[in-house]
């Protein structure tokens, strides 16, 4: 359940920066029916597997909107003109 957590949160966070918010309901339902799956070939219990899907539709969108939130705080920066975090330090 742990490794189901991070990675939701991690592509949750690479959705928050790559794309708009339309692309989470398709992620959750694929994700949803991919953990549905997964459960009925493990012979989970109903709870179990609920309780799965349910982490993973919260971390991700919880992952997403950190990450919007924090793209949304950084690009007024960024067109400023201020250096960016990815940019390598220039050496005088």
């Amino acid at each position: 359940m742990t490794t189901l957590a991070i990675c939701s949160a991690m592509i949750g966070s690479i959705l928050g920066i790559r794309f708009r918010s339309a692309v989470l309901l398709p992620f959750i339902f694929i994700g949803s029916v991919s953990l549905v799956a997964f459960a009925l070939a493990q012979d989970q219990a109903l709870l179990q597997s609920v309780a799965m899907i349910g982490v993973f539709v919260s971390l991700l969108q919880l992952g997403y909107f950190c990450t919007a939130l924090l793209r949304h705080a950084v690009t007024p920066a960024l067109a400023a003109g201020e250096r960016s975090l990815l940019e390598s330090p220039k050496l005088r």
